[in-house]
């Protein structure tokens, strides 16, 4: 009796051993999906044709019925654990972004009298082309047609060389942009924004906003009221000079008239740039005063003839 109980658990381990495991994802090159992708230990049909893989870059599911019936067909000795098995396949492959396509294209644009800085943008902005492994990115492009009123395009666009080359239609539309200048890093209030800091690129004409800065010596030698990031225009109101006196702050009161020259000290009562008009009390008289920022923690007062008489 026990010889038989541990003949029959042998027996049962032998057979779950020799059991064929599902593979919940699969990653393909081929054009097909063979029964050993999605089976490990599928037996003497491992390498049978089953199904048609994807297209390159895209995933195909296999559900439960699918591979019931797969098994049952080649005889693998394999059973359902739930009713929500299912193998996902994947098609490996190499990808030709929108970017790319519209780098490859500017040139045949430009030849049909596209402007050279335009901006060009596909239909589709999210268009992309998927090859097999195997096949060459290169790109030919042919029967570009433009239209500069409207500047819309259309082309036809070979894939992967050789004799059979995908074949692809595009469509498009090119619109005028500016030169603007830009940030090359981000900059915080209290940064000085310099020459290095700035480069120009071209945007769309009508994604600029009114009040953005197009000229770079706008912002050279200003700082950000807030933190401005980098790539992005800049609008007017988001720069001003640097701060030379802050609120609260020691600052000396220069009085003049003529050769005539006074100085005080004073305390700042609210924060300025260079050239602003800002109040100033004078900690000898106790008065405010209206004064004119020259430099760090330095103002200045013009006196009229009667106050320079007094």
């Amino acid at each position: 009796m026990k010889l038989f109980a541990i003949l029959a658990t042998s027996a049962l381990a032998i057979a779950t051993a020799d059991a064929a495991t599902l593979r919940s994802s699969v990653i393909v090159e081929s054009d097909v999906v063979k029964l050993g992708d999605i089976f490990d230990d599928a037996g003497f049909h491992a390498d049978r044709t089953v199904v048609n893989a994807p297209a390159p870059g895209k995933r195909l599911t296999l559900d439960i019925n699918f591979l019931a019936e797969a098994a049952r067909l080649y005889r693998v000795d394999w059973r359902p654990t739930s009713r929500f098995d299912r193998v996902v396949v994947e098609r490996a492959g190499k990808t030709i972004g929108a970017r790319e396509i519209v780098q490859r294209l500017r040139d045949d644009l430009t030849a049909e009298g596209m402007p050279k800085n335009a901006h060009v943008e596909l239909t589709n902005r999210n268009f992309e082309i998927h090859v097999p492994l195997h096949m060459s990115t290169e790109l030919d492009v042919r029967n570009v047609s433009y239209d500069t009123a409207s500047g819309r395009f259309s082309a036809l666009i070979l894939v992967g060389g050789g004799s059979n080359p995908q074949r692809i239609m595009l469509a498009g539309r090119t619109f005028s942009t500016t030169p603007v200048p830009v940030l090359r890093r981000a900059v915080s209030p209290g940064e000085v924004i310099r020459k290095d800091d700035i480069e120009i690129t071209h945007r769309r004409e009508d994604q600029i906003a009114r009040d953005a800065i197009t000229d770079p010596a706008r912002l050279l030698g200003t700082t950000p009221r807030s933190r401005l990031r980098s790539g992005e225009p800049v609008r007017e109101n988001e720069t001003r000079a640097p701060v030379m006196v802050t609120r609260n702050a020691q600052v000396v009161i220069r009085l003049a008239h003529g050769p005539m020259t006074l100085t005080a000290q004073g305390k700042a009562e609210e924060d300025g740039s260079r050239g602003d008009v800002i109040r100033v009390r004078n900690l000898q008289s106790n008065k405010t005063i209206e004064a004119t920022i020259t430099g760090p923690d330095s103002v200045a007062v013009n006196l009229g003839p009667r106050l320079a008489a007094n």
